[in-house]
């Protein structure tokens, strides 16, 4: 017998900006990923990400945990970056009760381990020096001084690169 292996999908939960928060975030993104030859994606703040398990069950659970979330206000902060490649330039939002509140109800409602929530949206992906980082905040500036209504939990398909054939969206999940 040949071994069969399944590809896992992943999947993540985000709050995604709406109107003008999301057309300057998504501009941004866009020309940032043109000039650094970096992939585009859509701007989101992660409530949980590399979850796995069917989009039936994972739609029920985000479904059950979009019930426990009242709508809230996300308000973000200062731009900041890491070596990882998922946080290689990000806007840190202002860490709120309601948010930690969030992830920790998600972590428990898909049964995974407690980790360090750092709530943010990325403007940039890959493996970039912190001089071209540093280069982009003295264009962009430091403070970012915007906020928006979360209104609505999405479940993604985040399985394999940062692509819009691969990273798309399953269900909102309005909250209540």
């Amino acid at each position: 017998f040949e071994n069969i292996v399944m590809e896992k999908n992943t999947y993540s939960l985000w709050y995604m900006p709406s109107g003008e928060v999301y057309n300057k975030f998504a501009k941004i993104i866009s020309d940032l990923a043109k000039e650094y030859d970096a992939p585009v994606f859509e701007p989101h703040v992660t409530l949980i990400g590399a979850i796995v398990g069917t989009e039936e069950a994972l739609s029920f659970k985000t479904a059950r945990l979009a019930e426990l979330i009242k709508p809230f206000k996300i308000k973000l902060d200062r731009i900041d970056y890491f070596s990882e490649r998922h946080k290689a330039l990000i806007i840190r939002v202002e860490k709120l009760n309601k948010l930690t509140e969030a992830n920790n109800r998600a972590l428990e409602e898909f049964n995974l381990p407690t980790a360090e929530y750092i709530p943010h949206l990325s403007l940039l992906y890959g493996d970039f020096s912190v001089e071209i980082k540093k280069e982009i905040i003295k264009k962009l500036g430091r403070k970012f001084d915007y906020e928006f209504e979360v209104k609505s939990i999405y479940l993604y398909n985040t399985t394999g690169e940062e692509k819009e054939e691969n990273w798309y969206k399953i269900k909102e999940f309005s909250l209540t």
